[in-house]
């Protein structure tokens, strides 16, 4: 088997995102087989070793296990390997039943990974140089190594690894590298095995090992377990929100100068102490509106009227802004407003009998509204105005209209309302509403009415 043959079938293989042998796990560990061939060093199909013994051309292939390899990894790329191996080989010879001999080796070697330069997923190839030791036959021979390898890592500690290396080798180590020494021979060496690595490094180099480094490749403390943190908060760096000042942990390393838990860099007001729902501004009178957008600080008030309370002018408990009368005090189910419009008192009116200043139960109903609206508009003064027809003198009518003022005025306080608010005026017959040559109109005219000062 030739090297080309060797790489096209290990590169032929899919190629995952794992890692080779790195810093994670420096050392390991292959165990495998290996196969030897032999060539003059000027190309000749035997081989005419430097003991002078002639060996096959053919591929000698070990039956057993027969490679064991020892490798550490140093930095940037570069692996020390230390290993030995086992085989039998073919001598040409006329005796069919001599024994094949023993062929052993030790070697030491560096390597070169292509993963310093570029990520090539779990699939490492590598250059190899080294030196070794030989022995076939009982004699012994250094040998200078070159060589390529591929490493296919399953996980990130089991692959599966292949070599091919050639051997140059010579009973003289004074001519290992001579050009003009002709008689010095060729060993193509193929090694293949299972690797396990191991030992768990530190990348970055920082006293932490990789399996518990949450930063694995960039420096850090191990308080943090291995992540950096640049302004000493005891905050990772790439958990801190302000990496570049000392900040607290609550506040992902922020710092807050006021102590009102509000990061500094979120505080609108980070000299003083406020809410975080205020973004660290002060509310003084609680309304939800910050200090320093509150026009009335001191008084609640809402938001909508920039914390200010509304006002209330007429002291019905509606508000100016939803009170459609807000200077005359009403009720909230009528916006406001009274229930019963002091307009509507001046379009009551109670009739009496002739010559009479009892109140007819047919007019109860009527003193009855007229209560309800002096009542219910509290602030106006009324005046309770007596009315007489023309039958009868002045001396006569003027005192009967204030007698009927009189009684409307007597009902109203007994039903409740202040007698500071009412007053009586009798009119007698000087203010007709009707025609008093008719009994109609009379009727009209003998009345009580209601004025609003």
């Amino acid at each position: 088997m030739k090297i080309l043959t060797l790489l096209i079938a290990v590169i032929s293989c899919q190629i995952y995102s794992l890692q080779a042998q790195t810093s994670v796990n420096p050392w390991q560990i292959t165990l495998g087989a290996n196969a030897v061939e032999f060539y003059e060093k000027n190309g000749t199909q035997f081989q005419t070793g430097n003991d002078g013994l002639q060996f096959d051309d053919k591929v000698n292939y070990s039956k057993y296990l027969s490679y064991l390899e020892i490798s550490r990894y140093l930095s940037k790329g570069i692996t020390f390997h230390i290993g030995g191996s086992l085989n039998q080989v073919g001598r040409i010879t006329s005796n069919l039943s001599e024994n094949p001999d023993l062929y052993y080796s030790i070697d030491g070697s560096f390597s070169l990974s292509s993963t310093a330069f570029l990520n090539t997923g779990n699939l490492n190839p590598t250059i190899i140089l080294g030196v070794g030791h030989t022995n076939i036959n009982e004699l012994s021979h250094m040998t200078a190594n070159m060589g390529v390898g591929l490493t296919y890592m399953f996980d990130q500690s089991f692959g599966l690894t292949l070599k091919a290396k050639r051997k140059v080798f010579s009973p003289d180590v004074t001519k290992l590298f001579d050009k003009s020494v002709t008689d010095g021979d060729y060993v193509n060496q193929f090694l293949f095995g299972f690797s396990y690595a191991f030992g768990n490094g530190d990348s970055d180099r920082d006293g932490v090992k990789d399996d518990v480094d949450a930063c694995v490749n960039t420096p850090g403390i191990p308080e943090l377990n291995g992540c950096p943190d640049d302004d000493g908060d005891g905050v990772r760096n790439n958990e801190d929100n302000c990496p570049d000042v000392p900040g607290l942990p609550a506040l992902a390393g922020c710092p807050d100068l006021d102590g009102d838990s509000v990061a500094d860099k979120d505080d609108s007001c980070p000299e003083v102490a406020g809410l975080p729902a205020l973004d660290g501004c002060p509310d003084a009178d609680a309304d939800g509106v910050a200090d320093k957008n509150d026009n009335c600080p001191e008084e609640f008030g809402p938001v909508e009227n920039n914390g200010c309370p509304w006002s209330d002018r007429d002291g019905d408990g509606v508000f100016d802004k939803d009170d459609n009368c807000p200077d005359v005090a009403g009720t909230a189910t009528n916006a406001g407003c009274p229930e019963y419009p002091i307009e509507g008192l001046e379009e009551l009116s109670v009739q009496f009998e002739s010559d009479s200043f009892e109140i007819d139960a047919a007019f109860e109903e009527q003193l009855a509204e007229a209560f309800r609206i002096i009542d219910a508009n509290s602030d106006s003064t009324i005046i309770i105005e007596g009315h007489a027809d023309s039958t009868g003198n002045d001396q006569i009518n003027i005192p009967l209209s204030e007698l009927r003022a009189s009684q409307v005025l007597d009902y109203l306080i007994k039903a409740g309302i202040n007698p500071e608010r009412l007053s009586i005026v009798g009119y007698g017959s000087s203010q007709p509403l009707g025609d008093n040559s008719t009994s109609e109109g009379r009727a009209q005219n003998r009345r009580v009415d209601f004025t609003v000062e």
